[in-house]
């Protein structure tokens, strides 16, 4: 599953995993070119499937890619661009085989600030949103800390993890599971990821569901620093901001979410084709795949989905 994420000069990071090895790859110039893919490292029992495969971070002047194994181990690999080199495996949960489920995410803060967040079942065996920071590129990471544990018991145990920060404002997205309901909610730190007072649901409906629906959403900040959210029930596609009601978007799922200064770009996947809509404007299909990531470069959107095994991308200019 590939991931793409922009740095704030514009230059598009991509990472994905293949058999046992984490990738990476660039833009060079053009938002839809990269480089051909470099393997970062090679890890026993790597997870790609699903959207718990590697993700990634970048400033201007570090990359971090995280990624999970099947006996439930996160670790980081950090890029120090100026030096042109990968560190080492870097072990991120403080306490070993928690992170079983593999749906875990990172973002920037700030040029050196990272922040994991990720479901972890330390202590009762039960799913809970922990999270850990690193203020040195990714090269070492604080204690861990539980960010939400549900008091129904575990949060929805198969649903992606996102994290949005910028300084020392940190958003974590999560599907929770309470009183039988699967809906999403955000929790956030605003004193750089060391307590999250504020867990608040999104939304006014709510998703009544005996399982998991293994789907969990996207979250970005605006260029004013705002959270804005995309995630499904039922069937139905919606955003919204914390506190308000929500907007339905379209039918699918696995909707992700990018911000810039021209507005919201999304994307989703319905009965095996990728759809992206930016704003308001009507949905555009991209072709055949599942499971797009988008990244904003300047005027133009970037989105890579998988199809068929192999990753495809595309390059679309955004209008205001």
């Amino acid at each position: 599953m590939p991931v793409v994420v922009a740095d704030q000069a514009g230059t598009v990071h991509l990472t994905f995993g293949q058999d046992s090895t984490i990738y990476y790859a660039n833009t060079n110039g053009q938002p839809g070119s990269f480089s051909p893919p470099v393997a970062v490292a090679s890890l026993h029992g790597l997870v790609t499937t699903a959207k718990r495969g590697p993700q990634i971070a970048a400033t201007d002047s570090y990359v971090v890619i995280t990624v999970v194994n099947k006996i439930g181990d996160l670790f980081a690999y950090t890029l120090d661009r100026r030096a042109g080199k990968w560190s080492g495996a870097i072990r991120l949960n403080d306490v070993p085989d928690v992170a079983k489920e593999g749906f875990q995410a990172v973002a920037s803060a700030s040029s050196s600030t990272f922040h994991a967040a990720w479901l972890d079942l330390r202590g009762n065996g039960q799913n809970k949103i922990v999270g850990t920071t690193s203020t040195d590129g990714g090269r070492t990471w604080a204690a861990n800390r539980i960010i939400y544990q549900s008091p129904g018991g575990s949060v929805c145990e198969c649903c992606r993890v996102s994290v949005a920060a910028r300084n020392n404002d940190v958003y974590v997205q999560f599907r929770n599971w309470l009183d039988g309901s699967r809906d999403l909610y955000l929790a956030h730190s605003s004193d750089g990821g060391r307590t999250y007072p504020s867990v608040q649901k999104l939304g006014i409906g709510t998703w009544q569901l005996a399982g998991c629906p293994m789907d969990g959403g996207g979250l970005a900040l605006t260029p004013s620093g705002n959270p804005t959210t995309v995630w499904r029930r039922e069937n139905t596609l919606y955003t919204c901001q914390p506190g308000k009601p929500e907007t339905p978007l379209a039918t699918g799922q696995n909707v992700t979410l990018a911000s810039g200064p021209a507005g919201n770009v999304m994307a989703w996947d319905e009965n095996g084709t990728v759809w992206l809509q930016h704003g308001s404007n009507v949905p555009v299909a991209l072709g055949k795949g599942k499971m797009p990531s988008l990244a904003l470069s300047g005027k133009s959107t970037v989105c890579v989905w998988e199809a068929d095994g192999q990753i495809m991308k595309e390059a679309i200019a955004v209008k205001k």
